[in-house]
């Protein structure tokens, strides 16, 4: 019993030491002080938009430790649904309409609401499966962004409307569009591997019928592109900053 103790408290210091969790564990301000319960008001407006009045908010849980992912997805999702819930109430008190509506996009699915009933996923799974299955009527609407499909909670494309499908390769993945696909509409799958750049198949409620269509590249267009192999290993040696890559790896400030 005595190991076992050490061992619970050993891990608890190791998380509580551990800089990557620092944004949940010990959250700061931009000028350094601590936040508050008082501070929620403003972290909820800055959430949805309202602190600086931007259309579009980004959290980039890219560099989330996988343990603390799930955790995190789910704690955002349940604060921009409950919002969401308790305005829609407020407004049909007053016999008004709900005019905030909310779109979260979850870029990566796979990574945090995957098919698979893990443990691991269990707190995101059920949080982002609630907000497909009741967001709509207190005007909250999800997208799911994928590259694998059919690793993604059947749960949740069940209860899409709209599904815009780029290239797929994958036989697992087109099997699992064609699927979801209406059954007068399923042929139109069969174009997902030779889909250029940019072309998408859309089917749903936004078109009337299965529709091929060309997507405008964005402006600017994200840093994603694969490196041009052929041409660095033709340059001369390239090397990497490892003191800086390592201290933002681990979360410490590069003028350190």
């Amino acid at each position: 019993m005595w190991l076992i103790a050490r061992l619970l408290i050993s891990r608890l210091e190791t998380r509580l030491s551990d800089d990557r969790l620092r944004f949940l564990l010990k959250p700061t301000k931009p000028d350094g002080e601590r936040f508050c319960t008082n501070d929620f008001n403003l972290l909820l407006q800055q959430f949805i938009g309202y602190y600086n009045k931007s259309n579009v908010t980004i959290f980039d849980l890219s560099g989330v430790p996988f343990e603390v992912l799930s955790v995190t997805v789910s704690l955002l999702s349940r604060i921009i649904f409950d919002f969401s819930f308790h305005n829609s109430k407020l407004k049909h008190a007053e016999g008004e309409e709900n005019e905030v509506p909310i779109l979260l996009v979850c870029e990566e699915a796979h990574n945090y609401v995957p098919a698979s009933d893990s443990a691991m996923y269990k707190a995101s799974r059920k949080s982002i499966e609630r907000i497909a299955k009741e967001g709509r009527k207190y005007g909250l609407s999800l997208m799911v962004v994928s590259q694998r499909p059919s690793e993604v909670s059947p749960t949740i494309f069940s209860q899409c409307s709209n599904f815009i499908a780029l290239r797929l390769t994958n036989k697992a993945d087109q099997n699992y569009i064609k699927g979801l696909l209406p059954e007068n509409t399923s042929s139109a799958s069969e174009m997902l591997p030779s889909l250029g750049q940019g072309e998408a198949l859309v089917v749903g409620d936004a078109s009337i019928m299965p529709s091929l269509v060309q997507l405008p590249r964005p402006i600017p267009e994200p840093k994603s592109a694969s490196v041009d192999v052929h041409t660095a290993w033709n340059e001369n040696w390239n090397e990497p900053n490892f003191v800086n890559v390592i201290k933002r790896w681990r979360k410490e400030s590069s003028e350190d």
